[in-house]
């Protein structure tokens, strides 16, 4: 990955210095095209090639950058922040047990206008409740000792349920998970993020929290709604997220993930066969 990162700055770099050039070059050739006929035809077909062949090259670097990493970027950006995360953040307050923790975060949703709807099952799954606000989505799940499998059966279920029941194209989604203990397997999936559309319009994040020892587990080091859905609902907090609630040594899992991501190629990522987690 580190390796397609450093060929993808160059070529950027140089689509950029290339089109900086040619943007110039055009508005002064345009200023002095008035005076170009008195220097001789020759020199104002040459200064009219040079243009056209700036504007070509500039086209064909850009298509070349956007054709080979267009798709690639956005996941790429996400890799490389859960690699760089804290380990996980800490809820303010005081320790709560999961099922107070529950019935507290139902309130606050509530009142802040969220449609929620409790006790809620979908293909066999039991979710503590779901809650609803526009474009912002919750699925609220309360499971002792969570596991990896925990995770992906939630998951899978919040998905087929939002896109498919609920046809939900745009949007926010955070999927949460309060429980007395996460195992190992499903922390190392706590700061993915699933996106769906050719523009990512429709993004699912996770958050596992630990109320009674007011860990949390999420992407917390990029920018996005989800983030912000998380410190404000789920750690009690605010973004920028303050530094006193960052654990910031990383965890085994993101170390795992960085050795992981030297085997990627962009061939394997197009063809579908590489995963990241």
């Amino acid at each position: 990955m580190k390796e397609i990162r450093k060929k993808q700055k160059v070529l950027f770099t140089a689509m950029r210095i290339l089109v900086a050039v040619t943007l110039v070059y055009i508005v002064v050739y345009i200023g002095i095209q008035p005076y170009t006929a008195e220097w001789g035809r020759t020199i104002a077909l040459v200064l009219s090639y040079l243009s056209d062949l700036l504007i070509v090259a500039s086209l064909a670097v850009a298509l070349v950058y956007y054709s080979k990493y267009g798709k690639t970027n956005a996941f790429l950006t996400r890799i490389e922040h859960e690699i760089k995360d804290c380990g996980y953040y800490k809820i303010s307050g005081d320790p709560a047990a999961p099922e107070e923790y529950l019935g507290n975060l139902f309130d606050k949703l509530k009142n802040d206008g969220f449609a929620v709807e409790s006790n809620v099952e979908y293909d066999g799954l039991e979710f503590s409740y779901t809650a609803f606000k526009r474009k912002e989505f919750f699925y609220i799940c309360g499971v002792d000792d969570l596991s990896k499998d925990d995770v992906l059966a939630y998951l899978d279920c919040a998905v087929n349920d939002l896109t498919v029941r609920r046809l939900k194209r745009a949007g926010n989604c955070l999927l949460v998970f309060v429980t007395d203990q996460a195992q190992d397997g499903a922390v190392a999936l706590s700061k993915m993020i699933c996106t769906f559309g050719k523009k990512e319009q429709l993004k699912l994040a996770i958050a596992i929290a630990e109320p009674e020892k007011q860990n949390c587990y999420f992407l917390g080091n990029m920018q996005t709604k989800t983030q912000a859905m998380t410190a404000e609902y789920i750690l009690n907090s605010r973004v920028p997220i303050p530094e006193e609630l960052k654990y910031k040594e990383i965890l085994p899992f993101q170390k795992e993930l960085e050795k992981h991501m030297e085997d990627f190629t962009i061939k394997d990522y197009l063809n579908g066969t590489f995963y990241a987690h």
